[in-house]
């Protein structure tokens, strides 16, 4: 078995010695990337499935490595994080093995494979992902993908707080001492981020276009990313755009085949849907089957002197031992706003960020009055609920 791996990579080796791309003609070039393609997927097939091995027997460790992620890293010279991706491959495509037989085929390329075993799809749903891979491009796989994982989820708020809990933001510097990052958030709040970084884009485009600038879009998403973090040049208005069916809307939840979702971005609980009105605008889009019931722009614009009220009397978050002051956000706590609550100081408070995240999407409650605020946990909420049939 090893002669023969060694002998075809020995002849590929040789293979590609004697091609010239200069001298190959135009059709003849379009075969060598399929044929190369078709080697490189074959080549990652052999690797990932190796790897698994490599990874149980912890042959890893003989060779000095923290974990087998890092040892894979350093024999391929990527990144841990690449490595540790294709060891969540590996894992899962134990349990899949049709496209485990399409990926060693060269059927399956090896970023195909990774969103199929992400999906973690029943073998129905494989064998359909394996077609969409196969006859359409990687973002329809991937939003075909989505819909499996939804379709197979039984608490949306559960899934969503599971994202919201690996959240991070990360930086390095790069070869060049450039700065990079890399950051996951759950889906209302990166739309939130890139509704802001794409409004001051806009405007710094213009502005570019304007003064004769000619420079790539990424360029200006950059440029507006640092004007947000440094607070600088006027601030646009962001548009956020959710996507949400009238009966999930109205119920607080939205099953698989109910549309819950930031256009481009992904799905959400119908909960945060409701949430969604803040400061930012809102373009809400309601649809009741493949129709469009209603389209709202919503916003929680509270008026100046409100907010100077408010900020008098709630100077820290008013949940009882929480004395946070920074990045205070503005909670409808008798009526939620989504149900029609009126902006009106009574029916306001300030909470800390975590605490108005317990409260829209944890199901904790606060009730009282300035002065006399009760903070109650979900087990406080079911403890004082009547026993059933009482």
């Amino acid at each position: 078995m090893f002669e023969h791996v060694r002998d075809a990579i020995t002849t590929l080796r040789s293979a590609l010695s004697e091609i010239d791309p200069r001298q190959v003609s135009a059709e003849q070039a379009v075969e060598l990337v399929q044929l190369f393609t078709e080697a490189e997927r074959v080549c990652a097939a052999g690797r990932t499935l190796a790897v698994r091995r490599v990874e149980e027997t912890k042959a890893w460790q003989r060779h000095g490595h923290r974990t087998a992620a890092h040892w894979l890293a350093a024999t391929t010279g990527t990144s841990v994080g690449q490595a540790v991706g294709v060891l969540e491959t590996a894992r899962r495509l134990e349990d899949l093995p049709a496209t485990r037989e399409a990926f060693s085929g060269g059927r399956l390329s090896e970023l195909q494979t990774r969103e199929i075993s992400a999906a973690a799809p029943d073998p129905r749903a494989e064998r359909a992902l394996i077609a969409t891979a196969q006859t359409q491009p990687v973002s329809a796989l991937r939003e075909e993908c989505r819909k499996v994982r939804a379709s197979a989820c039984n608490d949306e708020v559960e899934a969503h707080e599971a994202i919201r809990r690996r959240r991070y933001l990360r930086h390095w510097s790069d070869g060049d001492g450039a700065v990079r990052l890399d950051a996951r958030l759950t889906p209302d709040a990166g739309a939130a981020v890139i509704a802001a970084i794409d409004a001051r884009r806009d405007r710094i485009f213009s502005e570019a276009r304007r003064a004769g600038r000619r420079e790539s879009s990424d360029a200006y998403a950059a440029d507006a990313l640092v004007e947000l973090a440094q607070g600088a040049g006027p601030t646009p208005r962001a548009m956020v755009h959710v996507l949400v069916d009238h009966a999930a809307l109205a119920s607080g939840r939205a099953r698989a085949d109910q549309r819950c979702e930031i256009p481009g971005i992904g799905r959400i609980p119908a909960t945060t849907a409701r949430a969604l009105t803040g400061d930012a605008i809102i373009k809400a889009v309601v649809t009741k089957g493949t129709k469009v019931h209603t389209v709202a722009h919503v916003g929680r614009t509270i008026p100046a002197r409100l907010r100077t009220a408010l900020e008098v009397r709630d100077p820290t978050c008013v949940v009882p031992g929480c004395a946070a002051r920074k990045s205070l956000e503005i909670d409808h706590y008798r009526i939620p706003y989504a149900d029609g609550g009126p902006t009106t100081l009574d029916n306001l408070a300030r909470l800390c960020r975590w605490h108005h995240y317990q409260k829209t999407h944890l199901g904790y409650r606060l009730t009282g009055e300035p002065g006399e605020w009760i903070w109650q946990t979900p087990s406080d909420l079911e403890g004082a609920r009547p026993p059933p049939g009482s």
